[in-house]
């Protein structure tokens, strides 16, 4: 039940949405900026910090929460997109060499079958955070945050695989 609940929460984007979407402006621009992980990692948790300081109820546990979400979701967009970078820089290695290295030239689909088994760890790894706090209010906040940060690492491991298939 405690897990159905998380996943009913936290699984909601329309939950997450204005006032808090205002503080996630600059997540998309600290990232494209970003060179290197270290440089990706210091976007982390920029627009929830914003959003606790200046949403009406951001320092809240449900604005927490919200604000959290919303720059979960800002990340989703950006992983949305690294992933389809990912899966054409995988094709595009895949179609130069499957007729050499036939063996090899499977890529994009690993790419497609590594997301989808980081995706059920990831929901499988923040229930677990949120359930650590049992019926306490910080599970909201735990359980948010655990997607926001989990999303947005997988953004940047995304982006590094595309550019090292690109030899960027």
């Amino acid at each position: 039940m405690r897990i159905a609940l998380f996943v009913a929460l936290v699984g909601t984007p329309a939950l997450a949405e204005a006032p808090y979407d205002a503080f996630m402006g600059d997540i998309g621009g600290c990232f494209e900026a970003a060179d290197g992980l270290d440089a990706g990692r210091a976007c982390i948790g920029t627009g929830a910090g914003a959003c606790f300081t200046g949403a009406p109820d951001g320092g809240t546990t449900v604005g927490m929460m919200f604000c959290l979400l919303a720059e979960r979701d800002a990340w989703d967009r950006l992983l949305n997109a690294e992933y389809a970078h990912a899966r054409a820089a995988g094709q595009r290695m895949d179609d130069a060499d499957r007729a050499d290295f036939p063996d090899t030239a499977h890529r994009a689909e690993q790419v497609r079958d590594a997301q989808r088994a980081w995706i059920a760890f990831r929901d499988a790894n923040c229930a677990m955070e949120y359930g650590a706090w049992g019926a306490g209010s910080m599970r909201q906040i735990a359980g948010a945050d655990c997607q926001m940060r989990m999303t947005a690492e997988r953004t940047l491991e995304l982006r590094l695989y595309w550019q090292t298939l690109e030899g960027s």
